[in-house]
C-alpha cells in the first residue's frame, strides 16, 4: 500500500485555533451523534471559537468529495488557524486530506463506540487506523470502554458525552414539571427506531411480558420511520406504544414521566456491529429525573452511577433483564430515590457551562 504522509505533521499550536470545522456524519436522521454534534456547536461558541459544521448528507465516494469540496471553499474564503474536528472515523480520510491546507493546525477526532470494533473492508481500516496514529491527530474516546478498544491502534483520551443549554434545560424543566401521568409502572426507551433490534427492544418486551404484571405500559420513543415489523410487534401488545418523530419538549416530558428508563443495546463486533459507546440517552434521562437501566456490556457504564442512579442487567438475555426489572418495580420507593439520584448527579456533573470548558479542551 502506498504510504500516506503529509506536510502538515508540524501544525500550528492548538491554542492558536479559533476557528472548529466539524464534519460530522449525518443531518437530519437524529440520533446521539447528531444530537452530540448541536452540543460541541454551542461548546465551541460559548468559548469564543467560531464553529462551522459540514454533515455527510449520504454514503458513498460522491458524497465524500462534496464535502471535501464544501469544506474547502470555507478553508479558502479567509487565512485563519482552523482545527478540524471529526465526529465519526469514517470521516478521516476527508479529514486527513483537509489537514494538507496552509492553516489547518490538526485534527481531533472522537470515537464513539461500535465504530472502533466493527470489521470493515481492510484497506479502508488499514487507512483510517493509519491516520490515528499520526501525531497531527487528536484521538478522543466517548467512555472508558471505547478507550480500551482502542489500545491496540493508538492511545486515546476520554472525553464523555454532554448536552447544548438547551437542551439540558429543557430536560431540567420537564424533571422538575414531571407529573404522575397514570397508574401502574411506567418504562420508556429511546432510540432510532430502523435499529430496534440492535437497540434490544425485543428482550425488552419479552422481559416485561415474563413479569406477567398489568400494570406496566412501555413507551418506545425514536426517531426516523418505523419499520413494518416494529409495528406489528407494538400492535400486537396493549401495553406497548410507539412514539416516532417527537419534538424535544415531547422527548422530554416522556423521559420526565416515567419511572425507569431502559436501554438494552446489543453488543457485536464484526461487519454488523452494535454496541454503546456511552449511551447519552440515558444521561438525557437521568437528567430529567429518572432512573436507568443500561446494556449489559459497552460503555455505558460511564453513564450513569451503578446502583445509585442506575444498573444493568449481568447479560443480554431478556431473563436477566427481566431480574432487574422486576426488582426494581418491586421497590418502588428506592426507584424513587435512584431518580432523585439520578438528577442531583446529572445536572451537577454535566451542567453545560462546565462541559463547554472540557470539550474545547479536549478537542483544541
Amino acid at each position: 500500500m502506498t504510504e500516506i504522509t503529509s506536510n502538515t505533521d508540524a501544525v500550528l499550536p492548538i491554542s492558536a485555533a479559533r476557528r472548529v470545522l466539524l464534519l460530522t456524519p449525518s443531518s437530519g436522521f437524529g440520533g446521539g451523534i447528531e444530537r452530540y454534534a448541536q452540543t460541541l456547536e454551542s461548546a465551541f461558541a460559548t468559548q469564543g471559537n467560531r464553529c462551522h459544521c459540514f454533515a455527510l448528507r449520504r454514503a458513498g465516494p460522491t458524497a465524500h468529495a462534496r464535502l471535501l469540496t464544501q469544506s474547502r471553499k470555507l478553508l479558502h474564503t479567509d487565512r485563519i488557524p482552523t482545527r478540524i474536528v471529526v465526529l465519526h472515523r469514517a470521516l478521516l480520510p476527508v479529514a486527513w486530506l483537509l489537514n494538507h491546507e496552509e492553516y489547518v493546525s490538526g485534527i481531533s477526532v472522537l470515537l464513539h463506540g461500535s465504530e472502533v470494533w466493527r470489521k470493515g473492508p481492510h484497506i479502508r481500516t488499514h487507512v483510517e487506523n493509519h491516520i490515528l496514529r499520526k501525531p497531527c491527530v487528536r484521538v478522543l474516546a466517548m467512555s472508558s470502554f471505547t478507550a480500551g478498544s482502542l489500545a491496540g491502534i493508538c492511545p486515546a483520551t476520554v472525553l464523555p458525552s454532554g448536552m447544548s443549554k438547551e437542551w439540558f434545560h429543557t430536560l431540567v424543566a420537564a424533571g422538575d414539571a414531571r407529573q404522575k401521568q397514570c397508574s401502574g409502572f411506567r418504562i420508556v426507551t429511546a432510540f432510532r427506531l430502523p435499529a430496534w433490534r440492535e437497540k434490544g427492544l425485543p428482550e425488552l418486551i419479552d422481559a416485561i411480558a415474563a413479569l406477567g404484571r398489568s400494570d406496566i405500559h412501555l413507551a418506545v420513543c425514536g426517531t426516523g420511520e418505523s419499520p413494518v415489523d416494529l409495528q406489528e410487534m407494538a400492535a400486537k401488545r396493549a401495553w406497548c406504544t410507539l412514539l416516532p418523530g417527537l419534538s424535544d419538549g415531547e422527548l422530554a416530558h416522556q423521559l420526565a414521566a416515567a419511572d425507569l428508563f431502559v436501554l438494552a443495546t446489543r453488543t457485536r463486533t464484526g461487519r454488523q456491529a452494535c454496541g454503546e459507546g456511552f449511551g447519552l440517552v440515558l444521561l438525557e434521562a437521568q437528567v430529567a429525573g429518572t432512573p436507568v437501566v443500561g446494556p449489559a456490556y459497552g460503555g455505558s457504564s460511564d453513564a450513569y452511577i451503578d446502583r445509585v442512579t442506575g444498573v444493568a442487567p449481568v447479560d443480554e438475555t431478556a431473563g436477566e433483564l427481566a431480574k432487574v426489572l422486576d426488582n426494581l418495580l418491586q421497590h418502588p420507593q428506592d426507584l424513587k430515590q435512584m431518580g432523585v439520584n439520578a438528577a442531583r448527579w446529572a445536572r451537577k456533573c454535566f451542567a453545560p457551562e462546565c462541559y463547554a470548558q472540557l470539550a474545547v479542551a479536549r478537542f483544541l
